[in-house]
């Protein structure tokens, strides 16, 4: 009995499950076609969508036809003709010049040493002082020479009192060798006054300190080495110089005349020193400084002028009358090869030329061109 009951049970049991299972698929079905529907519902909508854009486009395009059609066409533009620079060919003069600023230098400068050198023990002076003749410029450490003095006054005042005492005697032997003996004693002292006295360099003419060594107290100052430089402020040569990276001085001539402008007046000198005609010296700074510089002599010297005053000087190297002068920027050149452009009627022509003399805004036309012909100077 109690077997029946479970087998009933248990065919209840899979009944249920048979009916559950065909409930979830009816459902599945269901689900399924409905889907379905909402797809075939999407896929006609964006079927109208398609449809309405493609005719928005006809009617778009249809108007831009009509729109296209009724643009008038673009007139057209007739070409500018570029504005011609022109220059009238004609003689003149051209003059070839250096021009700058300089200043004025010192026309000559003592330089002061020591003939044994030693510490130096104080500088009396800087550069730009004014110093009179006898003014000390620079002393030595003297050591124990002071010292030195006083005792060797001792001992000549000593051999003073036995001269005295030897008059006394009337020994005439005494009385010679104590004079003797005497004289001894103050040339040392004259010998040792005269060291001292060579542990000071002293200016022996008056002027201005124009150049003074880069030493301080306490450094040893080497035997006839250049310490200080006096330089008389009265006289004065005007120096220019080209800078170091460029600049050319070789069409300089030795007396060719000069004009400095100073202070809103021209003064007239003449050359004096170029690179060529430069002294001899073994300091390679002054040589580099020379090969790069020329020196002026003016006729007159400015009352107010003074060392380092700056002025604007003018030397024409070269000067060329009744010749045929152009811009430079109308000259053109290439490989070698010199031309202009001439106006030929509505056209240009290419002409070649010989240059002459150039200067940094005209050009000497030496052949090639005539008086009266039209330069064309832009491109």
């Amino acid at each position: 009995m109690t077997g029946t009951s479970a087998m009933s049970a248990s065919r209840v049991t899979n009944v249920r499950k048979d009916a559950s299972s065909r409930k979830n698929s009816e459902s599945s079905i269901v689900a399924i076609g409905r889907g379905a529907e909402r797809l075939l519902n999407m896929a006609k909508r964006r079927w109208i969508a398609w449809a309405l854009l493609g005719a928005i486009a006809a009617v778009q395009t249809g108007c831009t036809y009509v729109n296209a059609e009724q643009q008038a066409k673009p007139e057209l533009l007739k070409p500018v003709k570029r504005q011609e620079d022109l220059f009238e060919v004609k003689s003149g003069s051209i003059v070839s010049q250096i021009r700058g600023v300089g200043f004025f230098v010192p026309a000559s400068t003592k330089y002061y040493q020591h003939a044994t050198g030693g510490k130096i023990a104080a500088l009396r002076v800087k550069a730009g002082d004014s110093v009179a003749k006898g003014d000390v410029l620079l002393e030595l450490d003297p050591q124990d020479l002071p010292m030195k003095i006083v005792e060797q006054k001792l001992v000549v005042a000593k051999a003073e009192e036995r001269l005295e005492e030897a008059k006394t005697s009337r020994d005439a032997e005494v009385l010679r060798l104590a004079g003797l003996n005497l004289d001894v004693e103050r040339m040392k002292l004259q010998g040792l006054e005269a060291k001292l006295a060579k542990t000071k360099l002293t200016a022996d003419k008056a002027g201005t300190v124009t150049f003074l060594d880069f030493v301080k107290p306490g450094d040893t100052l080497a035997s006839y080495k250049d310490v200080v430089g006096v330089s008389d402020p009265k006289e004065l040569l005007f120096l220019y110089a080209v800078p170091a990276a460029g600049g050319d001085l070789s069409s300089v001539e030795l007396g060719a005349e000069a004009e400095i402008a100073y202070k809103g007046s021209t003064y007239k000198g003449k050359v004096i020193q170029t690179p060529r005609t430069s002294p001899f010296t073994d300091n390679p700074v002054q040589v580099e400084k020379n090969t790069r510089s020329i020196l002026v002599a003016l006729d007159r010297l400015p009352d107010d002028a003074e060392i380092g005053g700056q002025g604007d000087l003018s030397i024409v190297t070269e000067r060329r009358d009744n010749v045929l002068v152009i811009p430079r920027v109308g000259l053109r050149s290439y490989q070698g090869r010199s031309f202009v452009h001439v106006k030929d009627g509505d056209s240009r022509k290419e002409v070649d030329v010989e240059k002459g003399l150039e200067t940094a805004t005209e050009v000497e036309i030496r052949k090639g061109l005539k008086a009266g012909q039209q330069l064309i100077l832009n491109n």
